[in-house]
C-alpha cells in the first residue's frame, strides 16, 4: 500500500492584489458589468448626458463620458481604493440607500483586471485629475485639461486573468448584454441623454428630457402605443406608476418586463407575482404581460445589499406589496379606467422615425421636397463621424431641423426613401406626365413630412440630362446633348445601392438598427458552419449575429438599409453565395457578395411606377457616381441612341 505524501499549508493573509482580483469576480463578470457599474456612478454624479463607447463587445475598450459633478484630486485618488465611497457613512446608511452605488468597490475591482484611466474635473479653475492604473498597480496621477465631468476608460479587460477572459462570449453576445443595461437605465432615467457607440457605429441615441412613454416608444417602436395602458397608484406605504399591457395583448416572452424600485432596475418575486396574479385568468398558458413599473418606497423598507450586482432586493413586507399590486392591477384591467398609452398628442406624425428607433439623428439641409403616391426607393444612410468626443456636444446638436418650421418652408414633400432635392425644375409641363400614362402624378402635398436621416450630400437635379418620362414602368427615358437615353431603372438602383453600401462598409460607416428582441434564424448544420466562418465579414457589413444554441442564430442588429421582414431571406441568400466559395476565398470577395445580395434585395421591384422627381433623383445620383453603364456584376442598364442615328432611321 502506497502512502500519499501531504504538504501542510499554513493559513496566510492574501496579498492585496489577489484580494482585489477575487473581489472583482463578484463585481466584474463581463464587459456589461463594467458598463453597469460606471453608468450607475455617472447617474449618481447627476449627469444629464452619458456617452458609452465600446470596441469588440467591450473586450478591448469601454469608455464612459459624462457631464456629472466630477471629483477633485483627493476624492479621485480615494475613489479607486477598495471600499471608498461618498454615498454612505455608517452602518445605518445601508438601510436607507438612495443612490445606485454604495459599496465602494467597483472602480478598484475594475482597475485590478484592466488598464484603467480616470479623467475627472470638479472645478475647471482647479484643473482635472488623471489617474492611470494597470492591472491594479497605480502608474500615474497628475493634472490634465478636461471639462467638467468624468471620463473612465477601461482597456484590455481581464488581460491579467486569462481564465476569466476565455469565458467571455462572442462580441455580439457581449454587446447585447451592454445594450440591455443601457435600455434598463434609459427607462429608469428618461430625462438623461444616453448614447452607445460600438466599433465607431452609433447604435443608440436616446435624447434626454423625455417622459417614460416617449422613451418606451424610442426603444421599442410604435406598436407599443397599441398594447399599453397607463397605471398609477399612491398610498402611504408606496406609490407606483408606469404602463402595463392590455389583457388582449399578451406576449409569449417575458422580454418586455421591467421593474424599477426607487429608479433601480431589480428582480423581485413579490412584484412579479403580484402583477401576474393581478392579471389572473386574463393570461392563458404560456402568455406573459408587458410592464414597465416604477415603484417608489421608503428606502428603509427595502434591502438592496443582497448581492454585489445590486439587482436583487428584499422588501420588509413582501405580502403587502403583493396584495397592493394584485388589488390595483386587477381593478384596472377589469374596469378599463386607465387611459391608453398614447393620445393624439403623441401620434407618429409628431415624432421622427429616428426618435422612435433610438438611432442617430442627423442634420438635414433645408430643401424643397415633394411627396408622391408612388414607390419608396431606399438609399443607405451614412453614419456621422464617430470619433470619441473630448466633451459632450450640446444636447440636441444632432437633431434634424424642426419639422414644423420645415413644413412652413414648402408645400411639397419627398417620396418615401428618396433623397430630397435642393431645387425643382419649373414650367416643365410635358415632363410631369410619365410616358404611357393618362394621369398626372397626383402629388399629395399635405402628407406628413418624413425624416430621412441622411448624411450624404443631397443630390441635385441632373445637370446634363433631362428626364422625359417612364416606359412600361421599367425604363427611364431621358435626353442629353448627344441624343436619347433608355435606362433600366431597377438595375440602375441596384448599382447605386451597391456603391453606397460598399463605400460605407469600406469606411466602417454602415448605419445599423438594433433590435430589443433578436430575430432568430434556424439553419442546417452546413449552413451554421458557413455562417460562423463569415461572422466577421457580416459584422463589418453591419450585422450583429450571435449563436443562440444548436443551429440557431440570433440577429441583434442589421444594416439600416434592410427592413426586418427582409432579413432572413437576405441571410439565407448570403449563405447560398458562400457555398460557392472555396476556403481560399479573399475577405474582400465575401464582402462584395454580401453587398451585392443586400443591394439586390433592397432595390426597386420590377414594373415600379416612378414619379418624375424620383426619376430625376436616380439620374442625379447616377451622374454623381460617374455615369457608369453597367452594374457591379457587369449587367448593362443603359442604351443610348444618338441624334444622328435617330435622324438616319427617320429620314424620309
Amino acid at each position: 500500500m502506497t502512502e500519499t505524501a501531504t504538504t501542510t499549508k499554513h493559513v496566510k493573509i492574501l496579498p492585496e492584489s489577489l484580494i482585489n482580483k477575487i473581489a472583482a469576480g463578484e463585481v466584474v463578470e463581463r464587459p456589461a458589468s463594467v458598463v453597469k457599474e460606471l453608468l450607475e456612478n455617472s447617474i449618481d454624479a447627476g449627469a444629464s448626458d452619458i456617452h458609452v463607447t465600446v470596441k469588440n463587445g467591450g473586450k478591448d475598450l469601454i469608455s464612459i463620458l459624462d457631464n456629472g459633478c466630477g471629483m477633485n484630486e483627493t476624492d479621485a485618488k480615494l475613489a479607486v481604493e477598495r471600499h471608498a465611497t461618498s454615498k454612505i457613512i455608517d452602518e445605518d446608511d445601508l438601510f436607507r440607500i438612495q443612490t445606485l452605488g454604495f459599496r465602494g468597490e467597483a472602480l478598484a475591482a475594475i482597475a485590478s483586471v484592466s488598464n484603467f484611466e480616470l479623467l475627472t474635473c470638479e472645478d475647471e479653475k482647479q484643473g482635472a485629475t488623471r489617474i492611470f492604473i494597470k492591472g491594479g498597480r497605480l502608474e500615474h496621477v497628475g493634472k490634465i485639461g478636461f471639462p467638467l465631468g468624468t471620463k473612465i476608460t477601461v482597456e484590455r479587460l481581464f488581460f491579467n486573468t486569462p481564465a476569466r477572459l476565455k469565458f467571455l462570449k462572442t462580441n455580439a453576445t457581449e454587446l447585447q448584454h451592454i445594450q440591455q443595461h443601457l435600455v434598463q437605465k434609459s427607462l429608469a432615467y428618461p430625462h438623461i441623454h444616453f448614447r452607445l457607440t460600438h466599433n465607431h457605429q452609433l447604435l443608440l441615441n436616446l435624447s434626454g428630457g423625455q417622459e417614460l412613454q416617449t422613451r418606451i416608444q424610442q426603444l421599442f417602436g410604435e406598436e407599443f402605443k397599441e398594447i399599453l395602458m397607463k397605471v398609477k397608484h399612491e398610498e402611504t406605504y408606496l406609490k407606483y406608476s408606469g404602463f402595463i399591457s392590455f389583457p388582449s395583448k399578451p406576449r409569449t416572452s417575458r422580454r418586455w418586463q421591467y421593474i424599477f424600485v426607487n429608479e433601480r432596475n431589480v428582480k423581485s418575486p413579490a412584484v412579479n407575482h403580484g402583477i401576474y396574479d393581478g392579471y389572473g385568468t386574463f393570461l392563458g398558458k404560456g402568455q406573459h404581460p408587458v410592464f414597465f413599473l416604477n415603484i417608489k418606497i421608503d428606502p428603509t423598507e427595502i434591502d438592496v445589499n443582497v448581492h454585489p450586482a445590486k439587482t436583487e432586493i428584499r422588501f420588509r413586507n413582501n405580502q403587502l406589496i403583493h396584495t397592493i399590486l394584485v388589488d390595483q392591477i386587477s381593478r384596472v384591467l377589469k374596469d378599463g379606467a386607465s387611459r391608453r398609452f398614447f393620445g393624439r398628442e403623441h401620434s407618429h406624425s409628431q415624432m421622427s422615425r429616428t426618435e422612435i428607433s433610438g438611432q442617430i439623428e442627423l442634420p438635414m439641409e433645408e430643401t424643397l421636397t415633394l411627396e408622391s403616391q408612388y414607390s419608396g426607393m431606399t438609399f443607405p444612410k451614412r453614419k456621422a463621424s464617430s470619433k470619441e468626443p473630448r466633451e459632450l456636444p450640446p444636447q440636441g446638436a444632432l437633431k434634424a431641423k424642426n419639422s414644423a418650421e420645415f413644413h412652413k418652408s414648402t408645400k411639397e414633400r419627398t417620396p418615401a426613401g428618396i433623397l430630397p432635392v435642393t431645387k425643382r425644375r419649373q414650367n416643365n409641363v410635358l415632363s410631369e406626365i410619365p410616358v404611357g400614362s393618362n394621369t398626372d402624378l397626383n402629388y399629395q402635398p399635405e402628407n406628413e413630412i418624413r425624416n430621412l436621416r441622411l448624411l450624404s450630400p443631397l443630390p441635385k437635379i441632373p445637370q446634363k440630362i433631362r428626364v422625359l418620362g417612364q416606359f412600361q414602368k421599367n425604363y427611364i427615358i431621358a435626353e442629353n446633348n448627344t441624343g436619347l437615353l433608355m435606362i433600366k431603372q431597377r438595375t440602375l438602383h441596384e448599382c447605386l445601392l451597391y456603391n453606397f453600401y460598399k463605400e460605407g462598409v469600406d469606411k466602417n460607416e454602415v448605419a445599423v438598427k438594433a433590435f430589443q428582441e433578436p430575430i432568430l434564424i434556424e439553419l442546417s448544420q452546413q449552413e451554421s458552419e458557413l455562417l460562423e466562418k463569415s461572422l466577421v465579414h457580416l459584422e463589418l457589413s453591419g450585422f450583429s449575429i450571435s449563436p443562440f444554441g444548436g443551429s440557431t442564430f440570433a440577429l441583434n442588429s442589421i444594416p439600416d438599409i434592410l427592413n426586418k421582414d427582409q432579413v432572413e431571406k437576405v441571410i439565407r441568400r448570403i449563405i447560398d453565395r458562400l457555398k460557392l466559395f472555396s476556403k481560399r476565398c479573399q475577405d474582400n470577395e465575401i464582402i462584395r457578395e454580401i453587398c451585392d445580395v443586400i443591394s439586390t434585395h433592397t432595390a426597386l421591384p420590377a414594373e415600379q411606377k416612378l414619379s418624375l422627381i424620383e426619376m430625376e433623383i436616380l439620374m442625379a445620383q447616377w451622374e454623381e457616381m460617374g455615369s457608369p453603364t453597367s452594374s457591379s456584376n457587369n449587367v448593362p442598364f443603359l442604351a443610348e441612341f444618338s441624334t444622328l442615328e435617330l435622324e438616319k432611321q427617320l429620314k424620309s
